[in-house]
Order: structure tokens, then C-alpha cells, then sequence
């Protein structure tokens, strides 16, 4: 019986304390484009970008994988890659659809509880927000980083239509995607 108790205790704390993904916060952007008549891996496509990722050096950046359920919490997970670094979060989505394949990626804040719960007090939230403050040199670091990220997804799809001979993005594509 102490043996079940104690397996027990263990598996709650590490259900507790397992290093997983942040739920994403505030949402900043989400782009998404579909590739008619392409047919691609969504492993191989995180693959690439994951190269692409670690060869560009950033500083403090995690990249990891994780899944979201489609709509409740018993319903299908779908696998995203995730790109971290401080206050900003990418979940880069890609998989199949009909006979196409489509690349999105939403791009927020990590939620914080505890500061989105003081920040929702009156005069609190005011302090709380003051004392985050930011400087040239942490906007311009995370500038970026979100555009190396923008520009990891980018070359991702350029080399996958590219081998496949599909067309890839235009230049107006391109741009509206890189928003």
C-alpha cells in the first residue's frame, strides 16, 4: 500500500513539475498559406525548419515539438513545432489537407497567470506593467528573432516546392505571410 502512495505522490509531481510548453497567451499574428497539389511530410517539413532554426545560432531560442487537441480534450492532438525565446512564442503548424499541404504559424506572448491575473487588479496591474519596461536593445533582439523565424519557414517552403516543383509563394504571398 506505502509503495502505491508513494508511486502515486511521484507521478503527481511530475506531472506537476515536467518541463512542458507554455499555453501561448496574447496572440500577435497567425498566418497560414495551402499548397495545392503538394504533398509533403509535416515531420520533414519540422525537420527543415528545426536546421534551418539551429544553423541561424539565436541566442536563448528553444525549439521543441509539442501537440494541441483538435477541440476538446478527448478529441485528436495534431503536433506543432514550437520556437521560443523570452516573451515570444511561434507554433509553426503543417500537415496535409485534401490534396494540398498548408504551413501556419501563430505568433503570441507565453501565458503568465500570476502577471495576467495582478495585471487585471486595479493599480497593480499599472505597477506590474511599469516594472516590465523594455529597451532598444530587447526590441530589437526580439525583432530579430521573429524574423529569423518568419525567414526559417520561408526557406523551408521555398526548398520543399522548389524539390517538388510546385510553385511556391510570390512576392505578394510572400509578404503577407511574413506579416
Amino acid at each position: 500500500m506505502a509503495i502505491v502512495l508513494v508511486l502515486i505522490v511521484l507521478l503527481a509531481l511530475f506531472l506537476i513539475f515536467r518541463k512542458k510548453p507554455k499555453k501561448v497567451g496574447e496572440i500577435h499574428s497567425n498566418q497560414n498559406h495551402y499548397f495545392d497539389k503538394l504533398q509533403f511530410s509535416s515531420d520533414e517539413f519540422y525537420t527543415l525548419v528545426e536546421k534551418l532554426l539551429t544553423e541561424r545560432q539565436m541566442p536563448d531560442t528553444r525549439v521543441m515539438r509539442t501537440s494541441y487537441h483538435e477541440a476538446s480534450i478527448l478529441s485528436n492532438k495534431r503536433e506543432y513545432l514550437r520556437v521560443e525565446r523570452k516573451e515570444d512564442v511561434f507554433d509553426i503548424c503543417a500537415a496535409p489537407f485534401g490534396t494540398g499541404f498548408f504551413v501556419s504559424y501563430w505568433h503570441g506572448e507565453p501565458q503568465h497567470a500570476l502577471r495576467d491575473m495582478a495585471m487585471k487588479i486595479p493599480y497593480l496591474g499599472s505597477v506590474v506593467e511599469s516594472a516590465q519596461g523594455t529597451t532598444y536593445y530587447k526590441e530589437d533582439t526580439a525583432g530579430m528573432f521573429r524574423a529569423c523565424v518568419k525567414d526559417s519557414i520561408m526557406e523551408a517552403i521555398e526548398q520543399i516546392t522548389t524539390s517538388q516543383g510546385v510553385r511556391g509563394l510570390s512576392e505578394a504571398e510572400r509578404i503577407a505571410f511574413g506579416k
